[in-house]
């Protein structure tokens, strides 16, 4: 569930709820003096990226790939060779 931050005109504090995300926003309450006269502010979110494998620092070398045939074409030729 996410958290929702929210500001009391009633009260003027601001305060977060742990909330569903299907929650009617303008029917939330104020914890404090218990009115509806809250304005959901919007806010932003941070997430976690585990680190997998699969991240690189350094280019993929030649040894590296599965088919080392995929390096091997023909060197190009000027028109003028053609």
């Amino acid at each position: 569930m996410p958290l929702f931050e929210y500001y009391c005109n009633d009260c003027k504090k601001d305060f977060t709820l742990l909330q569903s995300a299907n929650v009617n926003k303008e029917e939330t309450e104020c914890p404090d003096c218990e009115t509806k006269s809250v304005d959901y502010k919007f806010s932003s979110f941070a997430a976690k990226v585990a680190q997998t494998s699969m991240r690189r620092t350094s280019p993929v070398t030649a040894d590296e790939l599965p088919k080392k045939s995929v390096l091997n074409l023909p060197l190009p030729r000027l028109r003028s060779e053609l």
